[in-house]
């Protein structure tokens, strides 16, 4: 089954936010539909209207910020067995103090230690990603192949990339990179 990759990013309000989300898209390098930047990030109902027209109903979500806010509202279990659509996984990139309770794995990426740890009450993942040293919250999304950072589960605890750890992510749930 061919899986598509879904991007929501967060409020595009200013030239500096689209070009950081061109820049992340560039780092990623693969085939993606993108909300568009007109639609609120934080809209569920606006995330499902997009989510029924794509092609494939077989997805891997990455959002940011209030992206995050959006999808979180957006992918309720019943909501999606009603449509038919499948979500592998979520990428979570600050959505900070968004709960993250779904019916699918959802991996959390934080720009700081303390995102991180203060939004593990709300879900995390199997594997989770926290930047160290800090970067800026639009940092971690401008520049996901050098914001570095602590890759960890449950068993483990590594140095690596955001960019590194997303695509970790992705090639778990069936996307190539």
């Amino acid at each position: 089954m061919t899986r598509t990759l879904v991007i929501i990013p967060g409020v595009q309000d200013t030239p500096v936010k689209r070009e950081g989300t061109r820049a992340f898209l560039a780092a990623l390098s693969l085939p993606h539909y993108c909300l568009d930047d007109q639609i609120p990030p934080y809209d569920p109902r606006e995330i499902r209207k997009f989510l029924q027209h794509l092609p494939s109903q077989d997805l891997v979500v990455i959002a940011f910020s209030a992206g995050v806010v959006g999808a979180a509202g957006a992918l309720h279990k019943t909501w999606l067995q009603r449509h038919n659509i499948h979500i592998e996984a979520l990428l979570a990139l600050d959505g900070w103090l968004v709960p993250l309770f779904l019916s699918f794995p959802c991996y959390r990426l934080s720009h700081d230690g303390f995102t991180h740890q203060t939004s593990r009450p709300l879900g995390m993942g199997p594997h989770n990603f926290w930047a160290e040293p800090s970067v800026s919250h639009l940092g971690l999304w401008h520049d996901p192949e050098v914001t570095q950072g602590w890759a960890v589960s449950t068993k483990s605890k590594t140095r690596t990339t955001a960019l590194n750890f997303i695509q970790y992510c992705l090639r778990t749930h069936g996307l190539s990179i």
